[in-house]
Order: C-alpha cells, then sequence, then structure tokens
C-alpha cells in the first residue's frame, strides 16, 4: 500500500542473487524505461523505479483480477465473442507499444491480465526491445510455446514476431489448448519453423472460417505474410466481429457464458475503493495522535513528578495570586455554584454554602478554606504538600464550568418547543449530512469508462448510486455495445443525483457502395470521395466487354453496405487480354484470314516469294510469328510463287575448282565426280546442261 497516497501497488524486486549482475540490472532497467513511455488502458502502468547498490526494484499498478493463463485453465475454452473482446482490448494495447516502435518479445497468456473492472492489459516488458535497438542475438530469450519461427532462426525480432505470438493465444482461447503439446525444446521449435498450424475449427466444430483464416494469417511461417503491427490486426478483428452473426460469435456461449463471465471476481485485503482508503487513512492518522497524545501525556507525568520531588517542604515560598485567599461575593455566589470535586473542593463548598446563610454573611471578607486535615492523616508531609497542590490545581480549571444555574426553570410548554426545535435542528443536520455524505448530494469523480462494454460501464456508475442516461451513436474504432463518450467527461465532480450520460457504440455507421461499372476511373474515384469513401485503391484486368481504362467492378460488390473508412478497390480494364497467334504457314490465304478473324486479328498480305518447299499460293512465313497480340492488331503473310527455275550456266572446258565457284553463283549446289582419277581437273561434262532447273537444286560435273 502506497502510505502517501493510499493506493494499492505492486512491487516487483529483483532476486539478490542477480542484483549485481550488470546485464540482468540493464534488462530490468529498459522495462521500466520501456514500460513507462507506453501510457494506455490495456498497459500495465509503472508507478516508480529505484536502483542501489543491493536493491532493484519497479513499482507497478495493481490490477485486480487473474492473468489470462490461469482464466483459460480454469474455464477451458472461450466463445468466439469472448476471444475477440478479450483479443480486441489485447490489440490497443500492443498496438500502443508498435506506434512507439516497442516490441514485447513475450506475448502470452501469463502476460495478459483481465482485471475486475472488465479490463484487458498487457504486462511485464521484462524482454521488450526498441525496434531501432535490437539486435540480433544466438541466444534465444522467449517462451518456447510462443515463439516465432524467426526468432527460433536467430533472426532479430520485430512487430510481427509479437503478432505470431497473439495469433498462438487466438487459438489457445478458442481451443483450450497450445497448438503443440510437445514439451521437448528441440521439438516446439521443428514444429514452430516447419509444421503447419492447426486450424481451431478441427478441435472445435462449427468455429467460424473467419476465425480460422484469422488464425493463419497471424501465425504465417514468413512474417511478410502477417499482419505487420497490431494496428492493422485490430482493424482486422472490428472487421470480423462486426461480420459474424451473433449464432457464430455465441458458439456454446450456453455452457461458456457470456463476455461479463470472464470477469474475476476481486480477492484482495487491502482497500479497494476510494472511501476505504480515505477511512483507512483517517484511522492511521487518529491511531498515530493518540499515540503522540500518550506520549506527551507521559512526559509531563514525569516532568511535574521530578519539579515537585524537587522542592522542600520546610522551605519559604511565594503564594501565588491565584492560589491566595479567595473573597466570595454574595451576589455572584446566588448566581452561580461551581462544582469542584476532591477533597478540597468539597471543604470550599462547604465554606461556600455556610456563607450564603445570613448568620454568617458578616464573615465573608475574613472567611479563608483552609485543607482538610484528615488529607494529611497515614502520610507525610511532603506526600500531603503534593496532594493540596494538585487539588488545588485540579479545582481551579473545573471551577470555571457552571453545574446549574439558578433562575426560574422553564414550563412544559416551553420545554416541549425547544424539544421540538432541537429535534427538527438535529433531523435537519442528519439529513443534510446523509444527503451529502453518502445519499445523492455526495460529490463522486467519473472514472474512465471507455472502451468498457455498455454493462460493465453501468454496473460501475450504479453501484456508486449513480443513475445512467444511454444513447447510442456510430463510432468507427470502438465495437458494437462498447463505451465511446460520457457526459459529464470522465475526471470531472458531479452529485449522484445529477446521473452521466453514456454514449454506446452502435458500430461503424454503414453506407452503400455504389454502382460504378462502365465509368472512366477518374470519374468513379470520385464519385467514391463524394459519397465519404475516401479509402480506395485500384488494379487493372483484361476485360473484353468493358472499354480500356473503365471501371469493370468494385470490392466490396456494388450494393454493399461497409463503413466509409473501409477499403474499396476498384478494377479498370486493361481492354481485351492477348490472344496467340496460330502457325499460319502451309495455309492458303482465305484459310489464313479466317484463323485470325477468329480470335480478333487482322490478315494484311505482303509480296509473294519463291519457295521450293511450300506450294504455290500457300503461306511461307508470317511477321508477328507464333505469340501473343493485342486484339485487332495485324499478322502480315508471303504467299509461296512455288519454285524458282533458273538457266543452269555451262561450265565445261573450266577448271573444276572455277565451275564449283560459277555454278554456286548461279544458286546451284555441285557434285562433283573424278573420272579416272580426274589427273587433269578439267571438266568434260555436266548434268544438266543447256536447260533451267529450280534455283538450289543440284549440279553434277564430271573432271578426267
Amino acid at each position: 500500500m502506497d502510505k502517501r497516497l493510499h493506493r494499492a501497488v505492486v512491487i516487483k524486486i529483483l532476486n539478490e542473487n542477480f542484483a549485481n549482475e550488470s546485464t540482468v540490472r540493464e534488462r530490468f532497467e529498459s522495462e521500466a524505461v520501456i514500460a513507462a513511455n507506453i501510457t494506455h488502458p490495456n498497459v500495465v502502468s509503472i508507478r516508480d523505479h529505484n536502483v542501489t547498490d543491493n536493491i532493484v526494484y519497479l513499482v507497478m499498478e495493481y490490477v485486480r483480477g487473474r492473468n489470462l493463463e490461469q482464466v483459460i485453465a480454469e474455464r477451458g475454452r472461450f466463445t468466439p465473442r469472448q476471444t475477440l473482446s478479450v483479443l480486441e482490448q489485447v490489440c490497443r494495447g500492443l498496438s500502443a507499444a508498435h506506434a512507439e516502435d516497442i516490441i514485447h518479445r513475450d506475448m502470452k497468456p501469463a502476460n495478459v491480465l483481465l482485471a475486475d473492472s472488465g479490463e484487458v492489459k498487457i504486462t511485464d516488458f521484462g524482454l521488450a526491445r526498441a525496434a531501432s535497438a535490437h539486435t540480433q542475438s544466438a541466444t534465444l530469450v522467449a517462451t518456447l510455446s510462443h515463439v516465432s519461427p524467426e526468432l527460433v532462426s536467430g533472426s532479430p525480432a520485430d512487430s510481427r514476431s509479437d503478432i505470431y505470438a497473439v495469433g498462438i493465444m487466438i487459438y489457445q482461447m478458442l481451443t483450450g489448448r497450445l497448438p503443440y503439446s510437445e514439451s521437448n525444446a528441440a521439438a516446439l521449435m521443428k514444429h514452430h519453423l516447419d509444421s503447419p498450424m492447426p486450424l481451431p475449427s478441427s478441435i472445435v466444430p462449427g468455429v467460424a472460417q473467419d476465425l480460422d483464416e484469422l488464425v493463419q494469417w497471424c501465425t504465417e511461417k514468413d512474417p511478410e505474410r502477417r499482419p505487420q503491427n497490431a494496428g492493422l490486426l485490430l482493424d482486422e478483428v472490428v472487421q470480423i466481429r462486426s461480420m459474424l452473426t451473433d449464432d457464430q460469435l455465441d458458439l456454446d456461449a450456453e455452457s461458456l457464458g457470456g463476455v461479463e463471465d470472464l470477469i474475476p471476481r476481486a480477492i484482495t485485503h487491502m482497500p479497494t475503493t476510494l472511501q476505504q482508503r480515505l477511512d483507512e487513512m483517517q484511522r492511521e492518522r487518529e491511531e498515530e495522535r493518540e499515540k503522540q497524545w500518550h506520549l506527551r501525556k507521559s512526559e509531563q507525568l514525569t516532568q511535574a513528578s521530578t519539579r515537585t520531588d524537587s522542592v522542600d517542604p520546610e522551605a519559604t515560598s511565594v503564594i501565588a495570586t491565584s492560589d491566595a485567599t479567595e473573597v466570595l461575593n454574595l451576589r455572584e455566589a446566588q448566581a452561580t455554584v461551581v462544582h469542584a470535586p476532591g477533597a478540597l473542593d468539597v471543604e470550599r463548598l462547604k465554606h461556600t454554602e455556610a456563607m450564603m446563610r445570613p448568620e454568617f454573611s458578616d464573615e465573608l471578607s475574613a472567611r479563608t478554606i483552609q485543607p482538610d486535615a484528615s488529607l494529611a492523616s497515614g502520610t507525610s508531609a511532603r506526600t500531603q504538600k503534593r496532594a493540596e497542590k494538585q487539588a488545588e490545581k485540579q479545582w481551579r480549571k473545573e471551577a470555571q464550568i457552571p453545574t446549574h444555574r439558578l433562575q426560574k426553570a422553564k414550563s412544559s410548554s416551553q420545554k416541549l418547543v425547544i424539544a421540538l426545535v432541537w429535534i427538527f435542528v438535529v433531523a435537519l443536520v442528519a439529513s443534510a449530512g446523509w444527503f451529502f455524505g453518502k445519499g445523492p448530494g455526495t460529490i463522486i469523480r467519473i472514472p474512465s469508462l471507455t472502451g468498457l462494454l455498455q454493462e460493465q460501464a453501468v454496473a460501475q456508475l450504479e453501484g456508486q448510486g449513480v443513475p445512467v442516461r444511454v444513447t447510442t451513436a456510430y463510432d468507427d474504432e470502438l465495437a458494437i455495445g462498447r463505451v465511446v463518450d460520457t457526459r459529464p467527461e470522465s475526471g470531472m465532480n458531479i452529485m449522484k443525483f445529477q446521473g452521466v450520460d453514456l454514449t454506446v457504440s452502435q458500430g461503424p455507421e454503414l453506407f452503400e457502395v455504389p454502382s460504378l461499372k462502365g465509368e472512366g476511373l477518374d470519374d468513379a474515384i470520385a464519385e467514391l470521395e463524394s459519397l465519404g469513401f475516401a479509402n480506395h485503391k485500384s488494379k487493372s484486368e483484361y476485360s473484353a466487354d468493358i472499354p480500356e481504362g473503365s471501371v469493370i467492378g468494385s470490392s466490396p460488390a456494388a450494393g454493399k453496405n461497409i463503413a466509409r473508412k473501409d477499403l474499396v478497390t476498384l478494377t479498370v480494364s486493361k481492354g481485351p487480354a492477348p490472344v496467340q497467334i496460330p502457325d499460319l504457314r502451309g495455309m492458303s490465304e482465305d484459310e489464313a484470314r479466317t484463323a485470325l478473324e477468329e480470335i480478333g486479328l487482322k490478315l494484311e498480305t505482303g509480296d509473294s516469294v519463291f519457295s521450293s518447299d511450300v506450294p504455290q499460293d500457300q503461306v511461307v512465313s508470317q511477321t508477328p510469328s507464333s505469340s501473343t497480340a493485342d486484339v485487332g492488331s495485324s499478322v502480315e503473310i508471303r504467299l509461296s510463287k512455288g519454285p524458282e527455275y533458273i538457266e543452269v550456266p555451262s561450265v565445261v572446258g573450266m577448271e573444276a575448282d572455277q565451275a564449283v565457284a560459277e555454278l554456286e553463283a548461279a544458286g546451284f549446289s555441285v557434285n562433283t565426280h573424278n573420272v579416272l582419277g580426274g589427273f587433269s581437273q578439267t571438266v568434260r561434262m555436266q548434268t544438266p546442261l543447256n536447260q533451267t532447273a529450280v534455283r538450289g537444286s543440284e549440279v553434277t560435273i564430271y573432271t578426267f
């Protein structure tokens, strides 16, 4: 208990065995610095931190309740509604850390606290690191049941490592068990590296496909395929919650209960409410005052005893004015009789009564009060003097208090009126005290209720006697049924009877996606923005029906109701898809034209060419050749004019080498036959001779 501010706190003390190890101390100090810089209702706050020679400690916010690991162990699995409710608050707290470039590195159910106020808080940033300062290490520091594949393989951790651990937590809440049950460290690490994540629906039939996909998305082995941070995961969780039906959200709710059943009962001996803490503070003050009063009283008695013991009873002393003989005026005596208890004081009263009688009035000016001689019997003179002085002092103090007045008694009617007046005054004061102390007029401070479920917020206020008025409003951030705002605002002081207006979220306001098919991209974007859909993007696809540059459709489709912040994706036409050009060689011109027109291409005919391989009037070549082309483009073909006939030159009488060269230059191939050894190398015969032949055909020459 914080004695200065009277609030319950948690103190986390570093074990003495590690207090002198610099590495451990640095990690402990890092936890304080990191957690203290995350200010969010879903993160446990740091109150104080200190490091001395032999003790290192953190002072943290005290959260009354249980951790998520204990709740899962006690309850087993959660309903989808319960799971998404807890997950949403976990993502909000974790996104605050990721927004500061801080990664937790040890996300697991034991580090998620469920408070009895309904809040969910993340704690234990002992392994956390600033993303800009993390280093790759050969030492794996994490919880193996929730460690990400990149940490197992020795890669640096980032926000996506936290997302992997959150994915396993989702699986635990939906199924009540871990995805990999092995206790062997090596086997667990191999599972995280290689084994596919089992689906929750394989354990709990009926779990929605969206939740299966959420678990798979968060636990992808490749970090690039996971949500990049908790903020993006939060948007997906809110979207899934708004799209699932009540039957899907409340699967097995008959046995597992609702969201309110997750709130643990507070079991603590500490004062819990502010009034209890103030009462405890007042009791401690009164005990301290009483202790100080007794201490002063003891000191005074000790000092008085010391002074009395030092006085010589036989010595001459000067009597103070207050101790001198008193002369009583008769009129004053008739007005007031004083009360003086004690032996000496009783004697004074006796003298006073005697003086009030007429026969003793002449003696009033000379009578003095003498102490009773019986006080000295059996005591020493010293003790007698001490007792006389103490009795005299006590009498002077108490003689100032009148016991009754000697005046005419009031009548019964006057007494009745006075009694009634007093009764009225007392009743009025008591009523006012009750009204302003514990009744409707009590001043209370409105707590922070933003983000709580409506049932939790109403119960918290009505538990303090504050009337609650509930209104609803659309909100793009908070899920359906959670408090958006209060009037008056949190932190304001009001009287109980004034009540509080709660504004509860209806979820995001939904608007219909317009039909944009056939419109130009710029016109479609302008129409979306005029309707408030500022979050949009486009992609391109081929379309045989929609002209290039026009919208084919949208996702979500036209007519769907979505929130204005949701993403709208426009699909824009790139025109018809390219077609495969067929091989036209060997076709006639008409056959080639028909084949191209069937796939949306045009035919162009080029100059005809001679071909010894392709019959006349058939396609010899095409441009482009077999590939793809845009619809409406042209393909050029060349038709065959048949083989080309040319005059075979005569080479008879020429040297063999010269004859071969001339025939090849004319476009023929040459076959040489040496007769009788061809000793002269002169061409004596050739076949064919003095006639035409197909270009490229063979001419035979004979040398001898």
